[in-house]
């Protein structure tokens, strides 16, 4: 039986894999684990941690910072080793590519094992031969490896890929048993920071495809800015297309249960995705969905095409419009879609996948 619980992430800044941690670290503590959480750095905006979860630094001093490379990355590593060997858990949870790199090698010869996470489309984050190489020789020594869909899981080595599990992102606890809205008001939502990957110059083209015969329709984007200048470039457009009156830049919300439930459509326009949380989310609130079929595979594992959403081709605003459309045109079929949307939660609820985290590290060190 599992009783102490390691994870090892870059930080808890605000992105997919980070809310993935806390999500199941909170409810392997509400299971009365005892969980850590060891990190690099502290984001400037974080998702909050469970005050029953202990969080533990194992980044670098502003001297170590000013290190070469090489010897940056052996210090990280010996500083996860130094902390496996004091902390001493059942098992380790590692996130995302570095993370999972660091883990592996810091545990080498401590008998604990590390099941390695892989969280985004790995045909971008393990692009080069090089790349593909190096994680296929780390990922083989690990104890597991979690995947979120079977494209990801299949893009590795067989060695690799046949010990590992596929399992749902966890739903936030905050998005069931929230009722179907009285009346939809008169709004497309997207939700996710602005970054190349989600594509909202595609959705921007689509609504304005629409936006003429829906005049009393808006467009509005939750969301912050990222590193690349993608939000420069949508308002840019948005501007020039004297659209600023009807697509709406909503920034960064923590209530977003609140501020979408309500809307016509949730729309995900992005090129590719891990798990879209935030595609989960909607469907969860019984939003009708229309969703890119992108690698690798999150989308088209999530929605069955006319049953429980719509799927549309990456990049294709014009059969993004129509899908959009269809899903203001057909009141009957959307209430059906909305409904068969919301069965996610059965799927995906924090309970259950916390159950599968558990269970496949359950046999991961039965088998090592």
């Amino acid at each position: 039986m599992i009783k102490k619980v390691l994870f090892h992430i870059y930080s808890l800044g605000k992105g997919g894999a980070e809310r993935v941690v806390t999500t199941l670290a909170a409810q392997m503590a509400e299971r009365g684990i005892e969980v850590c959480v060891a990190t690099l750095c502290v984001s400037a905006t974080e998702y909050p941690l469970d005050e029953r979860v202990r969080r533990i630094n194992v980044g670098l001093t502003e001297a170590e910072e000013k290190k070469n490379k090489i010897a940056r990355m052996r210090t990280r590593i010996k500083k996860l080793r130094d902390c496996l060997k004091k902390e001493q858990p059942d098992v380790v949870y590692a996130f995302m590519q570095t993370a999972n790199y660091r883990a592996v090698l810091a545990a080498r010869g401590l008998n604990i094992p590390v099941i390695i996470s892989v969280r985004s489309n790995p045909a971008v984050d393990y692009a080069s031969k090089k790349q593909q190489k190096l994680a296929n020789f780390l990922y083989q020594k690990a104890a597991g490896a979690v995947f979120q869909t079977t494209g990801a899981r299949d893009f590795f080595a067989p060695e690799v890929a046949s010990k590992a599990a596929v399992i749902l992102n966890p739903l936030n606890p905050k998005y069931e048993g929230i009722d179907y809205p009285a009346q939809r008001r008169k709004a497309f939502v997207s939700v996710g920071r602005f970054h190349e990957a989600k594509d909202y110059m595609t959705l921007v083209k689509a609504f304005e495809r629409i936006a003429g015969d829906y005049p009393d329709y808006n467009l509005e984007i939750y969301g912050g800015a990222s590193e690349d200048n993608s939000i420069h470039q949508v308002r840019e457009q948005v501007r020039s297309h004297h659209l600023t009156e009807r697509i709406l830049f909503m920034g960064s919300r923590e209530d977003l249960e609140k501020c979408i439930t309500d809307a016509a459509c949730y729309v995900l326009s992005s090129k590719y995705e891990g798990m879209p949380n935030a595609l989960m989310e909607a469907m969860a609130l019984g939003l009708p969905v229309v969703a890119t079929d992108c690698p690798s595979g999150g989308p088209a594992a999530l929605i069955e095409d006319g049953e429980n959403g719509l799927l549309v081709e990456v990049g294709n605003d014009k059969e993004m419009a129509a899908a959009m459309r269809k899903m203001l045109e057909y009141p009957k079929d959307v209430e059906r879609v909305s409904r068969a949307a919301k069965k996610i939660i059965e799927d995906a609820s924090a309970e259950k996948i916390t159950g599968e985290w558990l269970a496949y590290a359950e046999r991961c060190i039965e088998r090592k």
